[in-house]
């Protein structure tokens, strides 16, 4: 595995793979229950008549929620949003490249402390 950043220094693990805001459903909670993401909102911009925080550009099923300025630009998508998030999971006891674990992680590998099925 590689760091996804082209920069010297890049952001930490955590700091995407534990991140909503990062994957574009914005400020708040995520966590899986029943093999499903689920995702409580810190805003819900209800104030404006949204159901989504203003910092929302997509929804867990992976639906836009807002028009992104640039062409060819686009939020995540359900799948992608599911697999980033997966791996924030196993950055509580495997924090870093160091760990064997990361150093051979493949997206079929199971947790046998977190069971992804029905929570913890």
């Amino acid at each position: 595995m590689d760091p996804h950043s082209t920069q010297k220094k890049g952001r930490s693990c955590p700091d995407c793979h534990q991140s909503p805001k990062t994957v574009g459903l914005g400020p708040g909670n995520v966590f899986f229950e029943n093999g499903r993401l689920l995702f409580a909102p810190a805003d819900t911009g209800a104030d404006l008549g949204l159901n989504h925080s203003l910092q929302a550009l997509v929804d867990t099923s992976g639906q836009p929620l807002t028009n992104l300025s640039r062409p060819n630009l686009r939020p995540f998508n359900q799948e992608e949003i599911r697999r980033i998030l997966r791996v924030g999971l196993c950055l509580v006891c495997h924090p870093d490249y160091s760990d064997p674990v990361m150093q051979n992680w493949r997206p079929d590998l199971t947790c046998p402390v977190f069971d992804e099925k029905n929570g913890l």
